[in-house]
């Protein structure tokens, strides 16, 4: 209680700082003021607590005030073209379309040359090319970095206040970058740069074991990228309630710290104290690996007192770590205070450890109801009641501690996160467990990290359907101000310490021996659940192991060709797998993960491996999701056409095909590809000399292949507009096929009606994004494809989602995805 009212003095005096704006001076003499008053009290013989909890708001409020700076404004308007130079601060991250990384400013040019200045912004930017040797992001902590750009202010959404959020982290501004140079590279002997390539080591092997989706969710809870999770999964994830599963936080940490407990008993057992650095090296580890986010770093904190009170015997209560946690970080930065998630994940780690006593309780009774049912299974059903009181009690307990500020700040309230949350909790040490399983493992060998993956692959699969399935009921919480807030927290601190079940410091006690039971054993005897515990454990590994091998077998190729046409939005991306089982890659779509989430929805799991990619040409919506595909996929040969000169992507193109060493074949009209016997790829443009009279015409330029399989034909038609279709009207013999992928989305400036007429379709395929800002398809195209092959026969990706053709070479089925 004593540890509690300093920590809340302490807080209080950072909080006035931030709010207040008080001279150094003034506060500086009545913190002296304190001394002589608690002379005074002393001896009166009172307590000296009136002028040590003084002294304390007073300390705290003149560390602020004497020692932080008001906010330097870097533009005058919401947006500027600037030009500033400084270092990268922070591991960078890699973005669906561009790397994210923290900029300390040194000097800032507004127009009339450099001029110093020390700030922090934060940059999206796309790699110089002197630095596309590395791998995805390329930029490095401490790159000192010349950055031209737009400097933009802050602005908040969605109720959410973005400006102060980037605020207490010391960012004033975004620069959304027009070019990068590098100065100098950050220094490699840095130990803060080994462990963030560590991390990204893990991060890779992850990518290379997992499929998309599971990957970025994977790489997100274990790791903290998250970056790459594809943004419909992300708002299934907010709506629901459970985006702080994305987040690392506490409950992550305490996961590690449960895992790692009961993985030092099993190896050095409990006898001594000893085992207990096992846990406390991985939490550290963690905290770093992770990134050092504030909430890990508080959770750690947190967790090392906890273990300091089990090796002294004292392990009373929770709280006394999250109130030393508080204090030290806020000590260290007070702007921490007024950070969201700060404040969220104090009030759910609160509200959890008050809410232990009642865990405790609820135990007790499932133990002893439990002993008067005599039977083998009756320890596994005392287990699982127990978890599942356990989860059920956690979830309701940090849902009535943080609605109010989640209601506060985002406007709305997520009752279905207590639901999400309750089911998730039992699949997130298997998560977490399986990732950095996958990661460690493919530092020894690629093939350890896609066997290890298996155990990561099935709780991420369920929690993704989890969050995707799940109602997500709201209700708004615009009507909850400061005052209600203050409230709450006031009546469920009072009921909670009123009405506390029995002697909480003994239920406590209890608990934490049935804690430290669970990870020992009860018993250790042949037959015994421990026995039990090893013989399921094994069969487990043999049912993954025998499931991997089926899944390998039952994969091999059909016989049937099957080609794919992705949903990738406003792009192209398609996939053919031959009747013996070779895959060719046509296009990847617009955003860096297009491709590889595609892949992954119909490529058998563990299966990283492309026989030919093709690029059609170098526009990003056909292009951006390759750069991926060749870093995650072991691709025999890339195939493109004579006009990939130019493009905004192309040196990136040219250092991956070089960094990965994929040879290129460079093609053009009348060359022909044998992929296996019956089954022939014939390239139909471009031609020797440009069409247009120069290469820059990249749509008509484009690489137009067609597949042939016995009676059976597809022409894809990349990006061709009239005039490269008059061409192939003009040159080619052979253009008719049985499914034609229109031209260019479907725009009016392709798919002409001679060009139609020759092709001669039965099916017509149309890549477009939903409700694009171009209006593709357009209704011209649409009316001249229902005239030729029906309505039924015209099939669009933004309103079928993936669509599949299978044939045998004189029969065609299709599937679509909706």
């Amino acid at each position: 209680m004593k540890l509690a009212a300093l920590v809340a003095a302490w807080l209080a005096g950072a909080w006035l700082g931030l709010r207040a704006d008080a001279a150094p001076l003034p506060v500086l003499l009545l913190l002296l003021a304190a001394i002589p008053a608690g002379i005074l009290l002393r001896m009166a013989r009172l307590s000296l607590w009136p002028a040590v909890l003084v002294g304390l708001v007073l300390l705290s409020l003149f560390r602020i005030e004497a020692t932080e700076d008001a906010p330097v404004p870097l533009v005058s308007q919401d947006s500027q073209p600037v030009a500033v130079q400084g270092r990268v601060i922070n591991d960078p991250e890699a973005t669906r379309r561009q790397a994210k990384f923290q900029f300390a400013v040194e000097a800032i040019d507004l127009g009339g040359g450099f001029e110093p200045l020390e700030s922090r912004v934060l940059v999206y930017a796309d790699p110089p090319e002197s630095l596309l040797t590395r791998r995805d992001p390329f930029f490095r902590i401490g790159d000192n970095l010349l950055v031209e750009g737009l400097l933009e202010r802050p602005k908040p959404f969605g109720g959410f206040d973005y400006p102060a959020y980037l605020e207490n982290q010391g960012i004033f501004g975004i620069l959304r970058s027009r070019e990068v140079a590098l100065v100098a590279e950050g220094s490699p002997g840095n130990w803060r740069g080994k462990l963030f390539d560590l991390r990204r080591k893990l991060s890779s092997n992850i990518e290379n074991a997992l499929p998309e989706p599971q990957s970025a969710v994977g790489r997100a809870m274990l790791l903290g990228y998250r970056g790459q999770i594809p943004p419909d999964l992300k708002d299934d994830f907010r709506k629901t309630g459970a985006s702080h599963l994305l987040a690392i936080s506490g409950l992550h940490v305490g996961v590690m710290l449960v895992l790692s407990m009961g993985m030092a008993g099993i190896l050095i057992g409990r006898r001594r104290h000893l085992y207990l650095l096992l846990p406390l090296a991985s939490i550290w580890s963690y905290a770093l690996i992770s990134g050092s986010p504030d909430s890990v770093i508080r959770a750690a904190v947190m967790g090392s007192v906890f273990l300091s009170a089990l090796a002294l015997g004292r392990p009373s209560s929770v709280l006394p770590g999250l109130a030393l946690a508080a204090a030290v970080m806020v000590g260290i930065t007070p702007g921490v205070l007024e950070r969201v998630s700060f404040q969220l994940s104090f009030a759910a780690v609160a509200g959890i450890s008050l809410a232990l006593p009642y865990q405790a309780k609820v135990a007790e009774w499932i133990t002893n109801s439990a002993e008067s049912w005599a039977s083998p299974w009756q320890p596994w059903v005392r287990a699982a009641a127990t978890w599942m009181a356990t989860t059920a009690i956690m979830s309701v307990a940090a849902t009535l501690a943080t609605w109010p500020l989640v209601a506060f700040y985002f406007d709305r309230i997520p009752f279905a996160g207590i639901f999400v949350t309750l089911l998730a909790l039992p699949a997130l040490p298997f998560i977490l467990g399986g990732t950095l399983a996958t990661g460690v493992a493919g530092l020894l060998h690629p093939a350890l990290g896609q066997l290890a993956g298996l155990l990561a692959w099935v709780p991420l699969t369920y929690l993704i359907g989890l969050v995707s399935w799940m109602p997500a009921p709201t209700v708004s919480g615009s009507w909850v101000g400061l005052p209600l807030v203050g409230t709450w927290y006031t009546l469920l601190v009072g009921l909670l310490l009123t009405f506390r079940p029995g002697g909480g410091q003994s239920r406590m006690h209890r608990w934490l021996i049935s804690l430290r039971q669970w990870f020992k054993g009860r018993v250790a005897a042949p037959g015994s659940a421990r026995t039990a515990t090893g013989y399921i454990g094994v069969s487990g590994l043999l049912v993954l192991g025998i499931w991997f091998l089926m899944g390998q077998v039952l994969s091999e190729a059909d016989g049937r060709l099957h080609v794919y046409f992705f949903d990738v939005g406003q792009g192209d991306s398609a996939l053919i797998v031959t009747p013996g089982g070779r895959q060719v890659l046509v296009d990847g779509g617009p955003q860096a993960l297009s491709a590889v989430t595609s892949l992954s929805g119909v490529l058998p799991a563990g299966d990283r491996s492309l026989d030919l990619v093709a690029l059609t040409h170098m526009d990003s919506d056909h292009s951006r999701g390759l750069l991926e595909v060749l870093s995650r996929f072991q691709v025999g040969a890339v195939l493109e056409g004579r006009n990939n000169q130019a493009g905004e992507l192309l040196p990136r193109w040219r250092a991956a095909l070089d960094r990965e060493q994929i040879d290129v074949i460079t093609v053009q009209s009348a060359y022909r590809i044998e992929l296996e016997p019956g089954t022939t790829l014939e390239v139909l443009n471009p031609p020797r000399d440009p069409i247009g009279g120069a290469w820059k015409e990249a749509n008509n330029n484009g690489l137009v292949l067609r597949l042939v399989y016995g009676q059976v034909s597809f022409l894809l038609a990349a990006d061709i507009e009239a005039l490269a279709e008059n061409y192939l009207v003009g040159q080619s013999d052979t253009l008719d096929s049985a499914v034609l992928k229109a031209g260019h989305h479907g725009s009016s400036t392709s798919t002409t009606p001679p060009f139609l007429s020759r092709v001669n379709p039965m099916v017509a395929v149309i890549s477009a994004g939903e409700s694009n800002r171009f209006g593709h398809p357009s209704q011209e195209v649409l009316d001249r494809l229902v005239e030729v092959v029906g309505e039924e026969g015209v099939y669009r990706t933004d309103t079928d989602g993936r669509i599949e053709f299978i044939s045998d070479g004189q029969r065609l089925w299709v599937r679509t995805q909706y």
